[in-house]
């Protein structure tokens, strides 16, 4: 098999909340869509209506929403638009400049690869409901998106439209010249896909267990311009300054990086404490503080992917098994019976 196959072989996800964890992202992210919709004259105030928020959320870009707010908001885009793929319209406006502290910290890498890992670490600091992983083997690279939030119906938007900033967003620093080797979108196509393959400019495979970019691993090595040192120097005080906040919400911080993790291929948790610098008990006694337990944050996760897997996208159950590591098939009914009282059968029938 190639290094390209290998890499988007289907990997892992699945799980149960006892606790709610619910994260915001910045409206940043959808900063354009006012002027969208005016351009296919669409009105913002209809739709806003629709899904449910003030006309204040666009007052000012540091604006929180949640992700069951997002969707509901590109759910109703795509009925006023007529438009199935509204993620990508949306997506294509929204570059590395929209992302925040995030985003200044990524220019501040000396290459590509430092620049991406840096956005990866600070991501959290604009999107609190979702993860980023650079993931490499081989020659190849996957740049990953993963929603860590619980409770959402209908991801299709949200997904297309966050891989579609993922590719502004490394083309912004790698330049006009990069191109993905390949696209894979965990949600099921358009009803017509051309624009999207327009857009990525490489093979664009929908149903799949994860929204990735896939490019050659040589770009990471890419030099950033250099940034200036007073406004580096101030950048670097920002993320000092918000460091100790960043895992206020202890649960969300472990949820997301179970999350992360599960992206690697596994979500031990001496992983996860290790990636926090600290002992696994030391994890234990910490979530044990915020009324949290360890396995039941794993399931929880597993869980809400097994769902968006068996919702959004065609994959057939055994694929879905495999990607979550069950042995069999019939493992994994067992386990999505427990936590949802229903078979993946009987689930994505009733969801759709």
């Amino acid at each position: 098999m190639s290094s390209l196959g290998k890499h988007t072989r289907y990997l892992p996800v699945l799980a149960t909340p006892t606790r709610e964890v619910t994260g915001t992202l910045r409206i940043s992210a959808v900063w354009h869509l006012p002027s969208l919709l005016r351009e296919i004259e669409a009105d913002l105030d209809e739709v806003l209506v629709a899904a449910g928020l003030p006309l204040k959320i666009f007052g000012d870009p540091d604006n929180p929403i949640t992700y069951p707010e997002l969707e509901q908001l590109l759910l109703a885009c795509e009925r006023h638009s007529n438009r199935d793929d509204f993620g990508l319209l949306i997506g294509q406006r929204s570059r590395l400049a929209e992302m925040g502290l995030a985003g200044a910290a990524a220019r501040c890498g000396d290459y590509v690869g430092q620049g991406l890992r840096r956005f990866v670490e600070q991501f959290n600091l604009h999107d609190g409901a979702a993860t980023m992983a650079l993931v490499s083997a081989g020659t190849f690279t996957r740049f990953v998106y993963a929603i860590a939030e619980h409770g959402l119906t209908d991801t299709r938007q949200i997904q297309l439209g966050a891989i579609t900033i993922a590719f502004n967003i490394v083309q912004d620093l790698c330049g006009s010249d990069w191109l993905p080797a390949a696209v894979t979108l965990a949600c099921r196509s358009p009803a017509n896909p051309r624009a999207c393959q327009k857009f990525f400019r490489a093979p664009v495979r929908f149903d799949c267990h994860e929204s990735a970019l896939i490019f050659e691993r040589h770009w990471l090595e890419r030099p950033l311009p250099p940034v200036d040192p007073v406004e580096r120097q101030r950048i670097e005080a920002e993320l000092a300054a918000l460091e100790r906040q960043q895992h206020s919400d202890f649960p969300a911080s472990v949820r997301r990086l179970i999350r992360k993790q599960l992206l690697f291929g596994q979500c031990s948790m001496e992983a996860v404490a290790a990636s926090l610098g600290m002992h696994r008990r030391t994890l234990d006694r910490k979530l044990q503080r915020q009324g949290a337990q360890y396995g039941e944050l794993v399931d929880s996760v597993k869980q809400e992917v097994a769902r968006q897997l068996l919702h959004d996208t065609r994959l057939q159950v055994q694929q879905i098994a495999e990607s979550l590591h069950f042995s069999t098939a019939a493992n994994f009914a067992t386990a999505f019976r427990r936590w949802t009282g229903k078979t993946p059968s009987e689930f994505r029938r009733r969801a759709r």
